[in-house]
């Protein structure tokens, strides 16, 4: 089980463990987290869409993008 599955962790912990999953953790901030937090707010998955929006609207790679396959 990762921590996006428990119900009890904080939502800015979910919202850091998927960018971090998607190497985007840099670009987190709470300044930006608040305002997304109020956006997402009839989200059925919140997290999931506040980190969305925070990849959305940064012109950041992903830490992933550097490695080669």
């Amino acid at each position: 089980m990762t921590i996006i599955d428990h119900k009890d962790i904080k939502l800015s912990a979910k919202v850091q463990q998927i960018l971090f999953s998607r190497g985007y953790s840099h670009i987190f901030n709470w300044e930006d987290y608040s305002f997304y937090k109020e956006q997402t707010k009839n989200a059925i998955f919140r997290a999931d869409s506040i980190a969305n929006l925070f990849i959305k609207d940064t012109c950041e790679f992903s830490d992933y993008a550097e490695y080669e396959y």
